[in-house]
């Protein structure tokens, strides 16, 4: 007979019926305050600096929020819960990531991941907090005017993957389906969106600057379509982004030699190398070098994984190591 009720090992969860559902109630707490809006954060935050009196500044009580959680990826005789993708993707804030510059890279690597090869396997919440870090992204992207190429590339990946797994989802078809309405209505808000022109302000334009920052700065973007991109708005950024020695940086800094010297040809004073076109074949053979401003990562120690530029408080007395996690060595903790 099942044993029903509350055990010392594995307490029962508290569930709470939501409008998008039913949700556990310690993760639904978490995610009201994740979505609390700036002006309620700051009126909180104004509210705590008077009671307590303190002079420092908001920013400062807000920045030192640390996204982790305790990894736990077997059952024990005190312990017989594991952590699900669910609660780390609401624990790690991976909505409030979306909208962070540093980490937003991060997050759409990992979307893209999810989606590409685990979506029909996942729980429903799971789902849905997948599409809600979606829905995120979108809204931040056209907010900010950043990262559109990248959204419609991301939105075509779901979309791919909601028609592969249409009957072997987990999950009914119900909630399937309304992943698709979801996906098609922010496809419609990024196909209506148009980008603004700058004005003509007086103030300096990119290609007003001297061709040496130029290519410091092109050398520095790690997508070359965005190079390209940037060279066909005007005849001055295309003169910079079609010389060799910005294509040769960008070889240098996405393959290592040995993938470069499989499409070099053999050295000779009379040959001009077409850095260029031994980009494109590295890249269309190897690949591009993933890059992120701030990765996640975990604690050697406590098992706590955290985003590595925040930190986490650690139980340990002394310095704590950490590894760094790829948005696939993530994944790979969670057995789905």
């Amino acid at each position: 007979m099942p044993f029903i009720g509350r055990d010392w090992r594995s307490p029962g969860d508290q569930w709470v019926r939501t409008t998008e559902g039913w949700e556990r109630m310690r993760l639904w707490r978490v995610k009201i305050f994740e979505n609390l809006n700036q002006n309620a954060v700051a009126r909180i935050t104004r509210l705590a600096l008077e009671d307590s009196h303190h002079t420092c500044e908001k920013s400062d009580i807000t920045s030192r929020r640390q996204s982790y959680i305790f990894f736990n990826s077997g059952s024990t005789k005190e312990k017989l819960e594991l952590t699900s993708l669910s609660e780390a993707l609401v624990r790690l804030d991976m909505t409030g990531a979306a909208r962070d510059i540093n980490r937003a890279n991060y997050v759409a690597k990992l979307m893209t991941l999810i989606l590409e090869k685990r979506l029909p396997v996942l729980s429903g919440t799971s789902q849905k907090l997948v599409f809600n870090i979606l829905e995120s992204m979108v809204n931040e992207a056209i907010k900010t005017e950043l990262n559109i190429g990248m959204m419609k590339d991301l939105l075509e990946c779901a979309y791919d993957a909601l028609q592969d797994g249409k009957h072997h989802h987990i999950g009914s078809q119900c909630l399937w389906s309304k992943h698709m309405e979801t996906v098609n209505r922010l496809a419609n808000k990024l196909s209506e969106y148009q980008m603004k022109e700058r004005n003509k302000d007086g103030k300096l334009m990119l290609d007003d600057l001297p061709a040496d920052c130029l290519r410091v700065i092109f050398s520095q973007i790690s997508d070359h379509k965005d190079v390209m991109r940037a060279g066909q708005t005007s005849s001055t950024l295309n003169q910079v982004t079609e010389e060799r020695s910005l294509w040769r940086e960008m070889c240098l800094f996405h393959f290592n030699n040995r993938q470069i010297l499989t499409f070099l040809p053999k050295q000779n004073d009379t040959i001009e190398i077409d850095w260029k076109n031994i980009y494109k074949r590295c890249y269309k053979r190897f690949g591009r070098k993933e890059t992120f401003a701030d990765m996640l990562a975990i604690c050697t120690h406590c098992c706590s994984i955290h985003w590595k530029a925040l930190g986490h408080p650690c139980v340990g007395d002394q310095m704590f190591t950490c590894k760094v996690l790829s948005p696939a060595d993530f994944l790979s903790l969670f057995k789905l």
